[in-house]
Protein backbone atom coordinates (compact mmCIF):
# COMPACT_ATOMS: atom_id res chain seq x y z
CA UNK A 1 0.00 0.00 0.00
CA UNK A 2 3.11 2.38 1.09
CA UNK A 3 4.67 2.07 -2.39
CA UNK A 4 1.18 3.12 -4.32
CA UNK A 5 0.97 5.96 -1.92
CA UNK A 6 4.69 6.90 -2.34
CA UNK A 7 4.42 6.65 -5.94
CA UNK A 8 0.91 8.94 -6.26
CA UNK A 9 2.88 11.11 -4.51
CA UNK A 10 4.46 12.04 -7.68
CA UNK A 11 2.01 14.61 -8.80
CA UNK A 12 2.21 16.53 -4.81
CA UNK A 13 4.81 18.62 -3.68
CA UNK A 14 7.39 17.30 -0.81
CA UNK A 15 5.38 19.35 1.94
CA UNK A 16 1.92 18.81 0.90
CA UNK A 17 3.00 14.74 0.46
CA UNK A 18 4.46 15.07 3.94
CA UNK A 19 1.08 16.73 5.44
CA UNK A 20 -1.06 14.51 3.62
CA UNK A 21 0.29 11.57 5.30
CA UNK A 22 0.58 13.25 8.75
CA UNK A 23 -2.30 11.76 10.07
CA UNK A 24 -1.56 8.01 8.83
CA UNK A 25 1.97 8.29 10.19
CA UNK A 26 4.81 11.01 10.71
CA UNK A 27 6.63 11.63 7.91
CA UNK A 28 9.23 14.51 6.68
CA UNK A 29 9.36 15.68 3.20
CA UNK A 30 13.11 14.73 2.90
CA UNK A 31 11.98 10.90 4.05
CA UNK A 32 9.60 10.91 0.72
CA UNK A 33 12.32 12.77 -1.04
CA UNK A 34 14.37 10.12 -0.16
CA UNK A 35 11.88 7.40 -0.62
CA UNK A 36 10.94 8.45 -4.25
CA UNK A 37 14.82 8.04 -4.45
CA UNK A 38 15.02 4.33 -3.73
CA UNK A 39 11.96 3.63 -5.60
CA UNK A 40 13.27 5.02 -9.19
CA UNK A 41 15.27 2.02 -10.02
CA UNK A 42 12.28 -0.34 -9.52
CA UNK A 43 10.16 2.19 -11.67
CA UNK A 44 12.36 2.89 -14.33
CA UNK A 45 12.86 -1.14 -14.52
CA UNK A 46 9.07 -1.33 -16.00
CA UNK A 47 9.56 -1.52 -19.27
CA UNK A 48 6.70 -1.12 -21.82
CA UNK A 49 6.04 -4.11 -24.73
CA UNK A 50 8.21 -3.40 -27.51
CA UNK A 51 5.06 -5.33 -29.56
CA UNK A 52 3.17 -2.86 -28.40
CA UNK A 53 4.85 0.55 -29.78
CA UNK A 54 4.11 1.29 -33.61
CA UNK A 55 5.65 4.79 -33.59
CA UNK A 56 7.77 6.79 -31.45
CA UNK A 57 7.13 10.58 -30.86
CA UNK A 58 10.61 12.02 -29.81
CA UNK A 59 10.79 16.25 -27.83
CA UNK A 60 13.07 17.95 -25.83
CA UNK A 61 12.37 20.36 -23.03
CA UNK A 62 14.56 22.82 -21.21
CA UNK A 63 15.21 22.46 -17.68
CA UNK A 64 17.16 23.71 -15.27
CA UNK A 65 19.95 22.07 -12.90
CA UNK A 66 22.04 23.61 -10.51
CA UNK A 67 21.01 27.02 -12.33
CA UNK A 68 22.12 25.72 -15.80
CA UNK A 69 20.08 24.84 -18.93
CA UNK A 70 20.25 21.15 -19.49
CA UNK A 71 17.30 19.17 -21.83
CA UNK A 72 15.11 16.10 -21.07
CA UNK A 73 14.60 14.14 -24.33
CA UNK A 74 11.12 12.61 -24.11
CA UNK A 75 9.86 9.54 -26.06
CA UNK A 76 6.42 9.41 -26.18
CA UNK A 77 3.96 6.72 -27.84
CA UNK A 78 0.49 8.71 -28.20
CA UNK A 79 -2.04 5.49 -29.46
CA UNK A 80 -1.75 4.69 -25.67
CA UNK A 81 -0.34 7.64 -24.36
CA UNK A 82 2.94 6.03 -23.10
CA UNK A 83 5.97 8.01 -21.89
CA UNK A 84 8.49 5.41 -23.40
CA UNK A 85 12.00 6.87 -22.48
CA UNK A 86 13.93 9.71 -21.44
CA UNK A 87 17.65 11.29 -21.33
CA UNK A 88 19.24 13.99 -19.80
CA UNK A 89 21.97 16.36 -21.70
CA UNK A 90 23.22 19.51 -21.50
CA UNK A 91 23.39 19.61 -25.29
CA UNK A 92 20.81 19.82 -27.96
CA UNK A 93 22.74 18.36 -30.91
CA UNK A 94 23.20 16.06 -33.52
CA UNK A 95 24.77 13.56 -31.47
CA UNK A 96 22.72 13.75 -28.21
CA UNK A 97 19.54 12.90 -30.53
CA UNK A 98 21.41 10.06 -32.01
CA UNK A 99 22.34 8.56 -28.62
CA UNK A 100 18.84 8.86 -27.45
CA UNK A 101 17.25 7.33 -30.49
CA UNK A 102 19.89 4.86 -30.29
CA UNK A 103 18.60 4.10 -26.94
CA UNK A 104 15.06 3.53 -28.52
CA UNK A 105 16.17 1.42 -31.10
CA UNK A 106 17.69 -1.22 -28.74
CA UNK A 107 14.82 -1.17 -26.42
CA UNK A 108 11.69 -0.81 -29.18
CA UNK A 109 13.50 -1.77 -32.21
CA UNK A 110 13.17 0.02 -35.56
CA UNK A 111 10.40 2.20 -34.98
CA UNK A 112 9.00 5.28 -37.48
CA UNK A 113 10.16 8.18 -35.27
CA UNK A 114 8.17 11.32 -35.46
CA UNK A 115 9.74 14.87 -33.94
CA UNK A 116 8.74 18.37 -34.63
CA UNK A 117 11.56 20.25 -36.93
CA UNK A 118 14.80 20.42 -34.91
CA UNK A 119 17.51 20.66 -37.10
CA UNK A 120 19.28 17.68 -35.06
CA UNK A 121 16.45 15.04 -35.99
CA UNK A 122 16.88 14.27 -39.82
CA UNK A 123 20.74 13.42 -39.24
CA UNK A 124 20.48 11.73 -35.75
CA UNK A 125 17.61 9.76 -37.23
CA UNK A 126 19.78 8.94 -40.58
CA UNK A 127 22.78 7.73 -38.01
CA UNK A 128 20.56 5.40 -36.42
CA UNK A 129 19.32 3.88 -39.23
CA UNK A 130 15.50 4.59 -38.33
CA UNK A 131 12.57 6.58 -40.74
CA UNK A 132 12.13 9.95 -39.54
CA UNK A 133 8.89 11.65 -40.07
CA UNK A 134 7.79 15.58 -38.93
CA UNK A 135 4.51 15.59 -37.20
CA UNK A 136 1.79 18.34 -36.78
CA UNK A 137 0.20 20.39 -34.86
CA UNK A 138 -2.24 18.06 -33.29
CA UNK A 139 0.37 15.68 -32.42
CA UNK A 140 2.94 18.32 -31.45
CA UNK A 141 -0.09 19.37 -28.73
CA UNK A 142 -0.21 15.86 -27.23
CA UNK A 143 4.13 15.85 -26.71
CA UNK A 144 3.53 19.44 -25.41
CA UNK A 145 1.43 18.63 -22.72
CA UNK A 146 3.47 15.28 -21.78
CA UNK A 147 6.72 17.74 -21.72
CA UNK A 148 4.71 20.59 -19.23
CA UNK A 149 3.15 17.39 -17.57
CA UNK A 150 6.96 16.28 -16.99
CA UNK A 151 8.06 19.68 -16.32
CA UNK A 152 5.47 20.91 -13.61
CA UNK A 153 5.97 17.64 -11.63
CA UNK A 154 9.69 18.30 -11.19
CA UNK A 155 9.60 21.66 -10.06
CA UNK A 156 6.43 20.74 -8.05
CA UNK A 157 8.09 17.70 -6.32
CA UNK A 158 11.44 18.48 -5.85
CA UNK A 159 12.01 22.00 -4.46
CA UNK A 160 16.06 21.48 -5.50
CA UNK A 161 15.35 20.94 -8.85
CA UNK A 162 17.20 23.47 -9.93
CA UNK A 163 19.96 21.47 -7.91
CA UNK A 164 21.41 23.22 -5.58
CA UNK A 165 24.19 20.86 -5.00
CA UNK A 166 28.10 20.67 -5.62
CA UNK A 167 28.81 18.58 -8.62
CA UNK A 168 25.14 17.85 -9.21
CA UNK A 169 25.28 14.06 -11.26
CA UNK A 170 21.81 14.30 -12.57
CA UNK A 171 20.98 11.49 -11.11
CA UNK A 172 18.46 12.60 -8.56
CA UNK A 173 16.60 14.16 -11.27
CA UNK A 174 16.96 11.39 -13.99
CA UNK A 175 14.88 9.51 -10.39
CA UNK A 176 12.21 11.68 -10.06
CA UNK A 177 11.57 11.46 -13.68
CA UNK A 178 11.68 7.26 -13.71
CA UNK A 179 8.85 7.84 -10.94
CA UNK A 180 6.92 10.21 -12.91
CA UNK A 181 7.47 7.89 -15.82
CA UNK A 182 6.09 4.99 -13.54
CA UNK A 183 3.08 7.13 -12.45
CA UNK A 184 2.06 8.22 -15.79
CA UNK A 185 2.35 4.62 -17.38
CA UNK A 186 0.56 2.69 -14.83
CA UNK A 187 -1.14 4.45 -11.46
CA UNK A 188 -2.99 7.59 -13.63
CA UNK A 189 -6.18 7.32 -14.68
CA UNK A 190 -6.49 7.20 -18.95
CA UNK A 191 -6.55 10.82 -20.06
CA UNK A 192 -5.31 12.59 -17.17
CA UNK A 193 -1.53 14.07 -17.76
Amino acid sequence: MLYGVYVYLCSNSLRRASKILESLMERSHEAIRQRVQRLAPICDGLETDRRLVSAIFVDETMIRIRGKRAWVWVAFEPGPRTFLAFRITYNQSVPDAYLFLKELRIRYGRKPIWTDEGAWYPEACRWARLEHHVYGTELKNQIERMNQALKDRIECFDDLSPCLKEDCDRKHVSNLIAVFRFFHNHVRVNGEI
